[in-house]
This record gives C-alpha cells, sequence and structure tokens, in this order.
C-alpha cells in the first residue's frame, strides 16, 4: 500500500516520530556551534541548580542536539562512539580531517581520539542526513586573514562536503558563517577598537560568498542552512524573545555597548558580561542574553535554531502532501460514479440523470487529516440494451489540516463513465481529469515562542483511470453475486510555487507529481429486498505497485545558492482492503442511494456518497 511517511512535523518532540523519520542517522562534522561534547568540552551555558547557581547543573542542549531529539536521532560525541564529529576550536582543516584525512583530534595536533569518518565507514548511509559547518576559528586563530585565505579555507570546507558526496551522502545541510562582527567578543573588542567591527563582518561576509559559490559548483546535493539568517532574525527581534536590548546609560563604562553583545559568563575572557543577568551578578539569567560567552550562543538562541534546523527537514514532507491532495481529488472523481456505474450493472439499463454528493476523510502520518468534499453532476446514456455511455461535471473541496499546515484546494473536472453487459459477463470503467486551484497554502512553524507562516499558492491536476471485469454467479433478481478484476491509475501534479512571510524558512518549490497504480480483486454483491430496496456490499483486495520515495526541488529564497532535492514521502508496494456497503430506495422512477466507504490505506480513509438518479 502507499504509505506516506512522515519525516517529521509539528509537534517535533512526539516519540512516534522516530520510527516515522525518512533518515535513519544524523552525522555532523564542524566547530563548537555543532559540538555535543567531544573531547569533554561543551560549548552552552549550565543550566543551574534552580536556585540562581548557574555554575552548576547539565549544559543545556545546542541547536543539532534539538534536530537530533526531532528526528529520534543520537548526536551522542564520536569520541565516545557517536555519530558527532563536531569539535571545539576545529578549523575548516579539521574538519576536513575528521571526514577523510588524519581522523578526529584535539585543534592543534592533538591525540587523535578516532579515526575519519571515510577510514572507519568507507561510505554514507543514503539516508543519513549529514550536517556541517567550519570557518568562525580559521578567523578566530588568524589562519583566514585576507582574500586568499578567506577564499581558501571556504574552498576546504567544500572539499570535506565533496567527499561526503562522493562517499553516498545524499544529504547534505551546509551552514554558512554568523555575522563575526556582530558576536559578543568582536563587539567588546570595537569599543576600544573602532571599525574592528566592520572589518570582522566583512570577513564573515566575504567567506559566505566564496562558501556559496563554491558550493554552487559541487555536484553535492547541498542543504543550504542560513546560520547568518537566523541569528541576525533572532537579533533583529531581540525584544519580542525576551532578549536584553539597547544600551543602557546606567552600565557606566559599558553604556555605549548595546546589551544584545553582552554576554553570560565572561570568565573566559574576551566579552563584556551583563551587569544585571550575568552570572556574576545578582539576578543571574542566561536566558535574558543572546551569547553565553565572546562567541557562543546561550540555551535560548540555541533551541531557536534548533527550531529552524528542524524545519528545514520539515517543510518538504509538508508541503509533499499537495500532491497527496491531487490524488485524492482523483480518486473521488472516481468515486463519485461508481453508484451510477453500479445502477447500469445490477438495474435495467436506461438512460438516466444523476446528482451525486460526497464528503471524505483521510487521516495522515501528522495527526491531521484531508476531508475532501464533492459534488458531481452527470448524464448516462443507454446506448444498446447492453451498453450505456455518460460524461459529469465535477466540482471539489479540499482542506489539509495538521499541526504544520492548513492547505486549500477547488478543482472543477470532467469524467466520462461506460458499462457493458453480455450475458453474466460485466465490464465497466471511467476516466476523469481534475483542474486544482491551491489557492491557499499556509505552512506554519515555530522559531522558539515566536508564530510564523509561510504562504503560497500554486495550481496543479488529478486524474484517475479505472476498469474492472466481473463475472455474474447468480441470476436471481434478489440476489447477485459477482467476483470481480480490475486495475485503477490515479495521478497527480502540482506545479511549482514561492513561498512568503516566513521570514528566514521561506522556500521556493519545484514541481510535484505522485501516481497510484492499482491491481483490484474482489466480490460485488447486490440484494433486492423489496421491489424498491436494495442493499449492496462490495469488497476489494488492492495491491499498489507503487514503490520509492519521492522529493521535491527546493530552493532557499533568502540566499543564493543552487536549489537541492529533500526527500517528502515514501511510497510502499503493499496490500490494503477496500470496502463499500449501502442502500438504494427507489422513489417513484428515481432512486436515492447512501453509501459508506472505507479503507485501511495508509493511516485510514473514510467517505459518505448520497446519489441521486433519475431516468428520462
Amino acid at each position: 500500500m502507499r504509505k506516506l511517511t512522515a519525516l517529521c512535523v509539528a509537534s517535533l518532540l512526539c516519540s512516534p516520530l522516530s520510527a516515522q523519520s525518512y533518515f535513519d542517522e544524523l552525522v555532523i562534522f564542524g566547530d563548537s556551534l555543532l559540538d555535543s561534547g567531544n573531547l569533554g568540552l561543551r560549548f552552552t551555558n549550565r543550566l543551574g541548580d534552580g536556585n540562581g547557581d548557574f555554575s552548576a547543573g547539565p549544559f543545556a542542549n545546542i541547536a543539532p542536539q534539538y534536530l537530533g531529539m526531532a528526528l529520534g536521532l543520537p548526536t551522542d560525541p564520536a569520541a565516545g562512539g557517536g555519530t558527532n564529529y563536531a569539535v571545539g576550536g576545529y578549523e575548516t582543516a579539521d574538519i576536513l580531517n575528521s571526514i577523510n584525512g588524519t581522523g578526529l583530534a584535539l585543534p592543534a595536533g592533538g591525540a587523535v581520539a578516532r579515526p575519519a569518518y571515510l577510514t572507519e565507514n568507507n561510505s554514507f548511509n543514503s539516508k543519513a542526513l549529514i550536517l556541517i559547518d567550519g570557518g568562525g576559528n580559521d578567523f578566530l586563530n588568524g589562519t583566514a586573514f585576507d582574500q586568499a585565505t578567506i577564499v581558501n579555507s571556504a574552498q576546504t570546507l567544500i572539499a570535506g562536503v565533496s567527499a561526503i558526496s562522493a562517499a553516498g551522502g545524499r544529504y547534505i545541510m551546509l551552514s554558512n558563517l554568523p555575522d563575526l562582527g556582530n558576536t559578543a567578543a568582536v563587539q567588546a573588542q570595537n569599543l576600544g577598537a573602532p571599525g574592528s567591527a566592520a572589518a570582522s563582518s566583512a570577513g564573515a561576509a566575504g567567506y559566505n560568498q566564496a562558501l556559496t559559490t563554491f558550493a554552487n559548483f559541487s555536484q553535492a546535493n547541498i542543504i543550504p542552512v542560513d546560520l547568518a539568517g537566523v541569528i541576525n532574525y533572532i537579533s533583529d527581534n531581540a525584544e519580542a524573545y525576551g532578549f536584553a536590548n539597547g544600551t543602557n546609560a546606567a552600565f557606566g563604562p559599558l553604556a555605549t555597548l548595546d546589551q544584545r553583545y553582552m554576554c553570560f559568563d565572561a570568565s573566559g575572557g574576551g566579552c563584556a558580561e551583563h551587569p544585571v543577568f550575568g552570572i556574576s551578578a545578582a539576578t543571574p539569567d542566561p536566558d535574558k542574553l543572546l551569547f553565553n560567552d565572546g562567541v557562543h550562543p546561550t540555551a535560548k538562541v540555541g533551541e531557536i535554531t534548533g527550531d529552524y534546523l528542524i524545519d528545514i527537514v520539515v517543510a518538504p514532507q509538508l508541503v509533499g502532501q499537495l500532491s497527496g491532495i491531487a490524488l485524492g481529488i482523483a480518486r473521488t472523481q472516481h468515486d463519485s460514479l461508481t453508484q451510477t456505474m453500479r445502477e447500469n450493472r445490477w438495474y435495467e439499463n436506461t438512460s438516466r440523470i444523476f446528482i451525486n454528493a460526497s464528503g471524505a476523510n483521510e487521516d495522515t502520518p501528522s495527526g491531521g487529516d484531508h476531508q475532501t468534499s464533492h459534488l458531481t453532476l452527470g448524464i448516462s446514456n443507454a446506448v444498446s440494451p447492453a451498453m450505456s455511455v455518460g460524461a459529469a461535471l465535477n466540482m471539489a473541496k479540499h482542506e489539509t489540516d495538521t499541526d504544520g499546515a492548513d492547505f486549500s484546494a477547488t478543482s472543477v473536472g470532467l469524467s466520462g463513465l461506460a458499462n457493458y453487459r453480455e450475458g453474466q459477463w460485466l465490464a465497466e470503467g471511467s476516466v476523469g481529469l481534475s483542474v486544482i486551484d491551491y489557492g491557499d497554502l499556509d505552512r506554519r512553524f515555530n522559531l522558539g515562542d515566536r508564530a510564523l507562516t509561510a504562504s503560497g499558492g500554486t495550481d496543479g491536476y488529478g486524474w484517475h483511470f479505472d476498469g474492472q471485469v466481473a463475472y455474474q454467479l447468480t441470476s436471481s433478481k434478489t440476489l447477485s453475486v459477482a467476483p470481480a478484476l480490475g486495475a485503477r491509475l490515479l495521478s497527480g501534479k502540482v506545479d511549482g510555487y514561492t513561498e512568503s512571510g516566513g521570514a528566514v524558512s521561506n522556500y521556493q518549490w519545484g514541481e510535484q507529481s505522485r501516481q497510484s497504480r492499482q491491481v483490484r480483486a474482489g466480490l460485488l454483491a447486490n440484494m433486492a429486498v423489496s421491489e424498491g430496496v436494495s442493499f449492496f456490499a462490495e469488497v476489494f483486495s488492492v495491491s499498489e505497485l507503487e514503490d520509492g520515495d519521492e522529493t521535491v526541488e527546493v530552493t532557499n529564497t533568502n540566499l543564493a545558492f543552487s536549489s537541492y532535492r529533500m526527500p517528502t514521502y515514501s511510497a510502499d508496494d503493499d496490500t490494503f482492503v477496500d470496502a463499500t456497503i449501502g442502500a438504494s430506495v427507489a422513489l417513484d422512477k428515481s432512486r436515492l442511494a447512501l453509501n459508506v466507504n472505507y479503507s485501511d490505506e495508509g493511516e485510514g480513509r473514510e467517505s459518505v456518497m448520497l446519489n441521486y438518479s433519475l431516468p428520462f
């Protein structure tokens, strides 16, 4: 059966997500911003003992740990056997060594704690998500100091990315460098050496430009991470997040320093500790500050950044539901014709007009549902005692409601149907095309406690072809039973579109398409309990033939990186049951029918249909 395998969505720390995630491994390379404790070092604030002592308690999680928890994947340090090879103090050359060089070691030529990843593993798992950053320490240590050395540092990091790709890494998240001029260390330095902040900002910008250029020449599937953009977003919205912001004349020598660039713990030197919220103050509170020390963020900034990383992975899965909507509309278009074909099958073959109204509900792996309402107006014409053909106008409205998205779509379609009877043989089929307007596509996500919505709209279509043959075992007017074999093809396409309103998480989405190819075997039955009342039942075992992982092309509209591809869903060939029961009542010459359908495909789907037909 076609199962829509969620990567992860909305309530991202729910335990079921680990089993549903497309990715089965998270591998990390980089410096202290990604280091979860390699070689006994951590680079964020402690959480405290609850009584104001922030020198105690465990260290707070950092951004990649939130991503790992969302995916249900560990981010344990590689030195202890895990998959996080990031080490505080690493320059880009050290990062390259941890991938395919001398191995995982302390900076500046320390002892090797573990062989390089590719020395130990030879290749990357095709379902591994790889996260990599670097470059900041090249500046801090003086390795990158002019255009040539800055370009060389960027080229070295991309060499690591290329090595990962060549070894089978399919999904490589590459972070740019935050604005070094807006760190607590450089801003404090700028007080005594005006212009140093501007120079550091220019160096980081040059590095990011070189990184982008080299990345765009790479053959790797690079998923850009706009760390610079998300840190700037947090800083620009400091007050909304509850961070200290602006200057304060009461701070004496620090009166001219923006509080956003004061740190929580200046014990290591290099930054200005906040007089009120710093670790040595009377009311220490790291959640009021952006920086833990001169260059590393506090726990709260790490959590917000973690939300951003999660959204990069979640967003394609949510948008990937759009092609599923197209299939749902195509399926409902077919289902709206089934009662008319059923009457052509079991009753006298006469020309008739019909009206069909339906409502369908399908559960989604993300915990929400798809809801489709449908209205069909049509005519079936008896061209001979054995054969009838017909056409219909179909209109539908669809809504998807999940924790991470609200998608609405309307469609208009045309369809045709045909029945043929010869002795005890029955044959019937339908075909239809619906043009879909995805006019209201809202993707919701949080960055910390701020809720954002990325909105867009697009067009698409869905079409179906269905046919089946049956052999009537009984000739009684009271009871008819017929085994049946059939095939069904559903296809949907969604045009690309561009979002807006999502701040650092706006994307341009490429075209999507999806198919369902089914073989169906089952039993048809109709029982007349009186002159005008009949009950019917149909049950099919359905084999889904589609199998494979689907991806969507994505472009980060805030950056100049090339487009990349991300997985959206997995189609698994499997078998499910599709069952229908209902009743029809003759009203003078007309007939009114009600039926209920249930399928255990995916997470389950049910629909209710009301059909009115009038011979002419």
